[in-house]
């Protein structure tokens, strides 16, 4: 089998990449898994996958650091089980894929394994921004791309032409010898990933840049417009919200994908509790917990 990597910071597009690759292997009549990582308790992004495809959560940790052993048995089990043609292994938006890359080169899958091939997708407004952003998340997000063997510089259409030009000349002198293709929705093919030229190592410990995170639960449907302005003001160390909320307006559950500078709402067809999982840097949660018992609930 084949084992894609996909890695990128908070809010990227890594899912929204898994999905466009997921449905070229179904054209291409290819068998396939996914394995998804999630920071915290809940996987938001596992509900948001093609149904047809068996999905593996991967919660309560980072694939890099305390679930790495937990990779590589899903993945032997994985193969075992449905020997698939390809297996999509979707990071958290924190993960150091250098350690991810070891757990998929354990000696125990090394005979079952063909090609691993590692994805970086990078969010072409936050790159454009990156020097805001504190120098341990830098550092991570520089570290995230490093070893890449396909560079995806996503959501196009949110910067003008002389931002994208500016974000594409930095990729490019950053990471001279990585092809990289231009995305709005991370539509990619299977047939632009490039296979590994070479297998670094590491035995780093991370500890993600003092990235933290939490659970909200809502127990009971919300304005639309509150819920808006809620993200509109939450302070800058917030760097991604996801999750399912009731809408009393409409008396629909939508999907929740916020960064800083946008806002994705989809009507979903699953039901689930309503939630969101907020991820941030040094956050205050209790504060940031009052901040939505506040706004999202007033009357």
């Amino acid at each position: 089998m084949d084992i894609i990597i996909l890695t990128g910071f908070l809010g990227s597009g890594k899912t929204s990449l898994l999905n466009a690759l997921i449905r070229d292997a179904k054209n291409k009549s290819l068998q396939m898994a996914v394995v998804m990582n999630d920071f915290g308790h809940q996987n938001v992004d596992a509900h948001l996958v093609d149904n047809d495809v068996s999905v593996t959560p991967l919660t309560d940790g980072c694939v890099c650091c305390t679930l790495k052993a937990d990779l590589t048995t899903q993945l032997h089990e994985l193969y075992l089980s449905h020997q698939p043609d390809v297996v999509f292994v979707e990071c958290s938006g924190i993960a150091h894929p250098i350690d991810v890359l070891d757990a998929c080169l354990t000696p125990v899958l090394a005979s079952i394994t063909n090609h691993v091939h590692l994805v970086g997708i990078i969010d072409a407004v936050a790159m454009q921004q990156r020097e805001s952003y504190p120098e341990t998340v830098q550092h991570l997000m520089a570290e995230q791309l490093k070893y890449t063997s396909t560079i995806c510089i996503n959501k196009i259409d949110l910067v003008d032409t002389t931002e994208l030009a500016h974000v594409t000349q930095v990729v490019q002198d950053t990471y001279p010898h990585t092809p990289y293709y231009l995305t709005q929705n991370g539509d990619m093919t299977l047939d632009e990933i490039s296979k590994l030229a070479h297998i670094p190592h590491s035995t780093t410990t991370h500890h993600h840049a003092h990235m933290t995170h939490f659970l909200y639960e809502i127990e009971r449907p919300v304005r639309q417009h509150a819920l808006i302005e809620c993200l509109k003001q939450l302070p800058k160390s917030v760097y991604r919200v996801k999750g399912f909320v009731d809408f009393s307006d409409d008396d629909t559950q939508k999907s929740v994908q916020y960064v800083p500078y946008h806002l994705d709402l989809k009507t979903t067809q699953v039901s689930l509790p309503s939630y969101l999982v907020v991820i941030g840097y040094e956050m205050d949660t209790e504060q940031l917990r009052s901040q939505f018992d506040e706004m999202i609930f007033a009357s």
